[in-house]
């Protein structure tokens, strides 16, 4: 089967003045100017390790948005998990209808549960739930790393749990191809060791990559 990979948010930042978080996070990241075309070229190569192909909506990051008078929406770290901020509600239309033009109809769709309650996450969790077509979830690595994660809501009705094993070879893939996200290992881990030591960890503790299955309603 052919495997796409959206990435929602991979739009520019808007042109001026970021927020202090932004200017912070490009820091971290150890960017100048705007880190999305760097972002987007590690999207790339991660996901060809896989064999996916990529598709990069204009949606700019909760930590670019701002509102109609030029706030920005998402002005520090705990707002980006306080959820979806009233004024852009109506963003989730602007969601759906690129993901209904990015998704073909007979697709299998893989959305996040939104544990950790990252904005971005419950964003496209809610959008991608307008589609028809047959969903699975995934648990957001690598908030579902830590010992008692939350989720932003609760899986759907009539959810049935599957467990997809990997050979060893494809588990040194997997690890491989996130570690190629080099500018937000940072984020999370010391290096690249770390990280795969947590995704072998989660992969052993599910015996599998544990996903949940609902069928469209």
């Amino acid at each position: 089967d052919e495997v796409v990979v959206v990435t929602v948010c991979a739009g520019d930042p808007p042109v001026g003045e970021l927020s202090p978080l932004a200017y912070e996070l490009h820091r971290r990241w150890g960017v100048e100017g705007s880190p999305m075309g760097l972002r987007r070229a590690e999207d790339l190569v991660a996901c060809g390790r896989v064999g996916a192909r990529v598709v990069h909506l204009k949606i700019p990051d909760a930590v670019y948005r701002r509102s109609r008078e030029g706030e920005a929406l998402y002005p520090d770290t705990a707002a980006l998990f306080a959820g979806i901020a009233e004024a852009e509600v109506t963003r989730l239309d602007d969601v759906a209808s690129a993901l209904e033009r990015a998704v073909p109809q007979d697709s299998e769709t893989y959305l996040p549960l939104g544990i950790g309650r990252h904005v971005d996450h419950i964003l496209t969790r809610r959008a991608g739930e307008r589609l028809g077509s047959p969903r699975w979830y995934y648990r957001d690595i690598p908030y579902a790393l830590r010992p008692s994660p939350s989720a932003s809501q609760a899986a759907p009705d009539g959810a049935t749990e599957a467990i997809v094993t990997l050979a060893e070879a494809e588990i040194e893939i997997w690890a491989a191809a996130a570690g190629e996200y080099h500018s937000q290992i940072s984020s999370f881990w010391p290096d690249y060791e770390s990280l795969e030591a947590d995704l072998r960890s989660f992969y052993d503790r599910f015996g599998g990559i544990p996903l949940l299955r609902t069928d469209s309603t």
